[in-house]
């Protein structure tokens, strides 16, 4: 097979997923170090691969645009965003595309990319086969999100059972400041910094917010660690929850963009918290991690990192699992064995 010059990447988000993703690509690139490696996001994700050094362009596809206008009745003005983004694809002329997302919307973009070989999974869902020329079916043994994600690479001639790359964001100059400057304002010296992530996409992901209280206030006790409460949009409660919890002193993080966020983050020696984006975050800016699962399986979905561990209810995993299963020594003693190694 001829060795591609320009592969495009779909995968338009969430967070994880793009990070899940970026494992595999930095192996791509690793094996294709002369191609042009583009990507197309959604704008809700787009900061989590801008800027990355494996990365020759990004494509922008600002779905949220698009949905108000169909809301709006203007299907024109919706079928324009698309029509853009297609335009786009197009110019970079790319010889194979990887559609990582394994859906209608994403097999179409793949596919109107004028790619000629493209790439997608051997049991889509969607009807994205529609789109897709070459089918991968995965290893048994591939459960992994990132290790499906590597399977996808064989037609290119990568071994899927090659090691993937830990996944990593890029963060830029200007997206430094926020976190540096309240790391050197607020925090005491030589005490590590703990994240508490007590928030979450959907309400069956978290944890209660005393429970995570009576952990940041043990590991103050034993490690002198400083507990920060990081949120987003919305999620102010759930830290004033915790904080109201907690007999300890604690930190707010300051309202960040996601590139600031994994700066921040990234000045932390351990993130403790739901399943969520800032947990894929933490883990690609090189902190250690706690994970709190219930509904999603860790064994399919949980950071690719030595230095992440996972903690579960005892009960088998299941869709409906309450992540509330989980005890406050379970989490404090994965916390502790991590801090104790640093």
């Amino acid at each position: 097979m001829t060795e591609p010059r320009r592969i495009l990447v779909v995968k338009l988000g969430a967070v994880g997923d793009c990070l899940h993703t970026l494992s595999a690509v930095r192996v791509l690139r690793r094996r294709f170090p002369e191609a042009e490696i583009g990507w197309l996001v959604e704008t809700k994700s787009q900061e989590v691969v801008l800027g990355h050094p494996d990365l020759t362009r990004v494509h922008v596809w600002n779905r949220k645009s698009a949905s108000a206008e169909l809301r709006k009745g203007s299907v024109g003005a919706a079928w324009a965003t698309v029509r853009a983004t297609v335009a786009e694809l197009r110019a970079a002329r790319y010889d194979a595309a990887i559609d990582f997302q394994d859906l209608f919307k994403s097999g179409f973009f793949a596919w109107r990319s004028g790619a000629r070989l493209r790439i997608g999974f051997a049991r889509p869902r969607e009807a994205n086969f529609v789109f897709t020329n070459e089918w991968v079916r995965p290893r048994e043994q591939d459960y992994h999100m990132v290790r499906r994600y590597m399977a996808l690479l064989a037609p290119l001639g990568v071994d899927a059972a090659e090691e993937p790359l830990p996944a990593s964001m890029f963060i830029p100059e200007d997206k430094k400041a926020v976190a540096d400057e309240f790391f050197a304002r607020e925090v005491p010296a030589g005490r590590p910094v703990v994240a508490i992530n007590p928030a979450a996409s959907l309400p069956r992901k978290i944890w209660p917010a005393e429970r995570f209280g009576a952990v940041a206030d043990r590991l103050c006790e034993t490690f002198r660690v400083v507990p920060l409460l990081i949120w987003g949009p919305g999620e102010e409660p759930f830290v004033a929850a915790v904080r109201r919890a907690m007999k300890q002193e604690s930190l707010v993080a300051p309202r960040t963009s996601i590139k600031e966020l994994g700066r921040l983050l990234g000045k932390c020696a351990l993130y403790v918290g739901n399943d969520s984006g800032p947990m894929h975050i933490a883990s690609a800016m090189g902190a250690a991690g706690v994970g709190l699962f219930g509904p999603t399986d860790p064994r399919r979905v949980a950071p690719w990192s030595p230095n992440f561990r996972a903690v579960e209810p005892f009960e088998p995993f299941a869709k409906h699992r309450p992540v509330d299963g989980i005890s406050v020594d379970q989490v404090y003693h994965a916390a502790a064995q991590l801090l104790e190694k640093l």
